[in-house]
């Protein structure tokens, strides 16, 4: 049994809509079947998401999410883009895909032809998203609405706050990470967005400027956003819980 007590508090059930899981290695144990969490497990490539499915399986506590992540497009996601494909229209949940103009603007191209082939899946199947969008966030929006996608969860949103209006009328939520203890804009796009489109995620193990993202962190995740909305940590909690009920609602799955 998974040690909750470092996690989060007696009753409590935090969310994590965007975890690589698989990345943790023997660490996985603190996580699978932790009954205090719910997690989105995302991939990067085909490997990723052969582990992260099996993860998906063997803990009744984590979504599995397969994909290709828009940095791994130029390290020959070509020959294996029609498995993970296939793999995808088995998950419950499609991520991390998406688009960044902002670190690999040169593979832009390729990246928005298998952004499209995912987002092709999800619609088709009734999937979840979880997309990456850095520097790139009008432009995911657009092809989002385009396919028609339901569920869709923009991951660490550092974008426009004038598109928070657009993102909460198309159903959409946005990912708020540990990340915000220290990054301004982040600070900014959680005062202006509704608690309604909000979900905690820890995009762990990923180190940010020293600070070692993960599941840990999310409770002052919490904490940060209740100080910047000026309501309780437990209003906070409950609606990033129910926001989270209404996604597994939306694609069939009982978890919450």
């Amino acid at each position: 049994m998974a040690n909750s007590s470092l996690i989060c508090r007696e009753g409590e059930i935090l969310i994590d809509s965007h975890i690589h899981l698989h990345e943790y290695g023997n660490e996985v144990g603190k996580y699978c079947g932790n009954s205090c969490l719910r997690l989105i497990a995302v991939s990067d490539d085909l490997e990723s998401s052969k582990r992260t499915i099996e993860l998906g399986k063997k803990c009744w506590n984590v979504v599995s999410a397969v994909g290709i992540h828009p940095w791994s497009v130029s390290e020959g996601a070509n020959k294996y883009l029609n498995q993970v494909l296939e793999l995808a229209t088995e998950a419950r949940f499609i991520g991390e895909v998406g688009l960044d103009k902002k670190f690999v603007p040169q593979t832009y191209e390729r990246q928005l032809t298998v952004f499209r082939e995912f987002l092709r899946i999800a619609s088709e199947h009734g999937k979840g998203v979880s997309v990456h969008a850095a520097g790139a966030w009008s432009d995911v929006l657009r092809e989002l609405e385009r396919h028609d996608i339901k569920v869709a969860i923009i991951h660490w949103y550092t974008g426009p706050t004038d598109l928070l209006s657009s993102i909460r009328s198309l159903g959409y939520y946005i990912g708020v990470n540990p990340a915000i203890k220290i990054q301004r804009k982040m600070r900014e796009v959680v005062k202006a967005a509704p608690l309604e489109t909000l979900l905690t995620e820890s995009d762990g193990p990923y180190n940010y400027r020293g600070m070692n993202l993960g599941p840990e962190l999310i409770s002052e995740t919490i904490r940060i956003i209740a100080e910047l909305k000026g309501v309780s940590e437990a209003d906070v909690t409950e609606a990033i819980k129910q926001n989270f009920k209404s996604i597994m609602k939306e694609l069939g799955i009982n978890l919450i």
